[in-house]
């Protein structure tokens, strides 16, 4: 990273902390450094998900913001802040093993940096964790914004045995899913299950996403 020394001219600069005249640096991201946006549109897939997974990690090296006060005394005071992150999903739904990877993502990334997750236009399955997922109170959905949930399902084709273990994992899956929703939002276990032995697909609006704790706000 290159530090920047606030009310200097362009000919003090210097990348050394020693002989600076100004009492406060920043020691920041690179000038061409812009959007701290990211996103998810369309199926949840592993191409998009990898993608996302880089974008989200290059997010939070580029996003640590150093700032050293006082820098000509002998007690320098020295922060760090964390530039926020904003995700905005609209998606059908998908693969749940890849959406559990960029669920643990953003998991790690957010122990530092806020997430702001925005919900457009469709939120659906496997995306509905991934907005509730984003820092409280900085969950956002769009007014017109359809949602919706409902139980894993597998794609075996096989023998018994095959169709036995695929039935295994997709319990797996789904108990994980019910877990780390219930974590993120607020809701029982017991009604999220509730909602999956429906056996079809429950649709709601951005009004209940917020009474449910999946989101914060309607924009």
């Amino acid at each position: 990273m290159n530090p920047k020394k606030t009310n200097q001219s362009e000919q003090e600069e210097s990348p050394e902390i020693q002989g600076i005249e100004s009492d406060t640096i920043i020691l920041t991201t690179p000038d061409d450094y812009k959007s701290r946006t990211t996103g998810l549109y369309g199926t949840v897939d592993e191409e998009k998900c990898r993608d996302l997974i880089s974008s989200l990690y290059y997010l939070k090296e580029t996003g640590v913001i150093e700032t050293i006060e006082n820098a000509n005394s002998e007690n320098p005071i020295r922060t760090t802040t964390y530039d926020p992150i904003e995700f905005i999903i609209s998606t059908e739904g998908g693969s749940v093993q890849d959406m559990f990877s960029v669920y643990d993502v953003v998991r790690d990334i957010r122990q530092n940096f806020e997430i702001g997750m925005f919900g457009m236009g469709k939120v659906m399955s496997a995306g509905v964790l991934l907005l509730a997922s984003g820092t409280k109170g900085k969950r956002k959905v769009g007014r017109n914004c359809r949602l919706m949930l409902h139980a894993i399902s597998g794609g075996q084709f096989g023998s018994l045995k095959e169709l036995e273990v695929d039935i295994k994992e997709v319990k797996w899956y789904q108990a994980r899913y019910i877990a780390c929703l219930a974590e993120e939002t607020g809701m029982s276990e017991r009604k999220i299950r509730s909602l999956f032995r429906k056996k079809t697909d429950t649709f709601f609006d951005a009004q209940q996403a917020v009474e449910w704790g999946i989101a914060d706000e309607i924009i």
